[in-house]
């Protein structure tokens, strides 16, 4: 109980920060991670915009299918949201469109620039970016709050601190940030994690390959991810509907477990034989030559956030409620 009020306390003063760096800018830089472009965004901040100009970078590109990352660019744009997508770190070409769109922000005078997102999901690698060599060159700019410190980019100014947004953890939104590695341990420890992706993504016969690669073969994979609730405000991580297939590395759609959950008895029973598969071939063995759970849990889902299982995305815009959804 602690604990939860300890969080609670620290995302309301993180969001009470960002506020305040709202106040002293035109313009803002989302980032979000473009493997679950919805739930790695934050709620709050679409309503403390009030008119600023928002462009939204989706990071990690490079470790999203394709596909799918497309169809969330043009929902963001149907939602009036400039999107844009990062392939990696100091990604030039994000950076030069970044600039010369800034460059254009709605201001009185120059263009006063934050950088935002939540913990972990690029936020400093962006800003270093395109900040580039100026970022040691900051000063207080006149007219603005004392203690904040700016980089002059000669067609605007960067705030030299991202502002760091408080993540949702409600429905299975805490999974999908455990799964890109957004909230730590204490909120979704590698086991459950590794159930989650195993219920998520076996659908997708990229995934099912790249097991089998090492060695998986053990029970059939699941055809389809359990049918629980769409994306929607205070939701997160939820299946599209079963009308539509995968694509290779898309999540997949099907009917509920009768354990339900997030993983449900199920998945966890498909993980634990997944899991002690893993753990042999990689010689991942405890006391009496038993399989370490925990450890090729903990394997599997640092492959993932890697990208060395492949290109794999944990949320599509037709998981979404219906056609006004938004975060």
């Amino acid at each position: 109980m602690a604990e939860g009020g300890a969080l609670k306390g620290h995302m309301a003063r993180a969001l009470r920060q960002v506020r305040r760096y709202l106040e002293a800018v035109d313009a803002v830089v989302e980032v979000a991670d473009a493997r679950a472009p919805f739930t790695s965004r934050s709620p709050q901040l679409a309503a403390l915009m009030e008119g600023r100009l928002h462009l939204l970078v989706l990071s990690r590109g490079d470790l999203a299918d394709p596909a799918t990352t497309r169809a969330w660019v043009d929902w963001f744009s149907s939602q009036g949201i400039e999107p844009y997508v990062g392939e990696g770190p100091g990604d030039a070409r994000l950076v030069s469109r970044l600039r010369r769109r800034l460059a254009r922000a709605p201001a009185a005078f120059k263009p006063r620039v934050l950088v935002a997102g939540l913990p972990n999901v690029g936020k400093s690698t962006l800003l270093n970016s395109l900040a580039g060599r100026r970022r040691a060159r900051v000063g207080a700019q006149p007219g603005v709050t004392r203690g904040k410190q700016w980089v002059d980019l000669g067609s605007f100014w960067l705030m030299d601190t991202p502002g760091v947004l408080p993540p949702h953890l409600g429905g299975t939104r805490r999974l999908v940030l455990g799964a890109l590695g957004l909230v730590g341990p204490e909120l979704a420890g590698p086991e459950e994690i590794a159930a989650f992706l195993l219920k998520r993504l076996g659908g997708a016969p990229a995934f099912r390959q790249a097991l089998g690669r090492w060695g998986v073969e053990g029970p059939r994979l699941p055809a389809g991810v359990p049918g629980q609730e769409p994306l929607g405000p205070g939701q997160g991580g939820e299946p599209p509907g079963a009308a539509h297939g995968p694509g290779p590395g898309q999540p997949a759609a099907g009917r509920p477990p009768a354990g339900g959950g997030a993983a449900g008895a199920d998945g966890r029973a498909l993980a634990q034989v997944v899991l002690e598969q893993v753990a042999r071939q990689r010689g991942l063995l405890g006391p009496g030559g038993q399989p370490d759970i925990h450890r090729a849990a903990a394997v599997l889902v640092a492959a993932f956030r890697a990208g060395e299982l492949g290109r794999f995305s944990l949320e599509h815009p037709r998981m979404l409620a219906g056609p006004g959804q938004g975060a």
